[in-house]
């Protein structure tokens, strides 16, 4: 089996595959599109914010689900959206969804993400791709807590303020605490 490398920048020969530019391989050898990563890490973000704000949860579920869908779809969603079959080849994405997608691909933000984020520090997202760190977990943290972005997440931490908070074991904790080191 070839060795694939990852993407670097600009289109890139490997071993037997040419990739496409803003492509790369994943770990099982699928073709994935940095575009799709990031519409997706801002489809968890204004999940997160519609969470704080207390938005119907049976409603803010779609767009986990869509996120993930989104992040492992064959193609690039601004081609879908230039063909024309965003609709159709997206499950669950009806006309406003489609709108969303596309104000997110445009602009990187939408008018659901702006009412939504309120008062809410923007630097709260930067919790979002924390492995174990969901939308309740860090609604949970910001309200109980005061955390608000990575920096206020490792004082709580070095505080001692996470130990037996809800939800947050020892290895969990330890994640975190993984996590912040790399990018800290």
């Amino acid at each position: 089996m070839p060795q694939f490398r990852y993407y670097t920048g600009g289109g890139i020969m490997s071993d037997e595959k040419n990739l496409e530019e803003g492509s790369y391989i994943d770990a099982k050898g699928r073709t994935r599109w940095h575009e799709n990563d990031d519409l997706s890490l801002k489809l968890l973000e204004l999940h997160t914010f519609l969470i704080i704000a207390d938005y119907p949860e049976d409603h803010a579920t779609r767009y986990p689900w869509l996120a993930h869908y989104i992040s492992r779809f064959p193609e690039p969603m601004s081609d879908l959206i230039a063909q024309g079959r965003l609709i159709e080849e997206l499950p669950g994405a009806g006309k406003v969804m489609a709108e969303i997608i596309e104000d997110l691909l445009e602009t990187g933000t939408t008018e659901k993400l702006e009412e939504f984020a309120g008062d809410t520090p923007r630097t709260v997202v930067e919790l979002v791709p924390i492995p174990g760190m969901g939308a309740k977990t860090i609604k949970r943290l910001y309200e109980e807590v005061g955390v608000d972005s990575l920096a206020s997440l490792r004082s709580a931490i070095d505080e001692g303020k996470l130990k037996g908070f809800k939800g947050i074991g020892k290895k969990t904790l330890e994640k975190f605490e993984a996590y912040l080191d790399e990018v800290l």
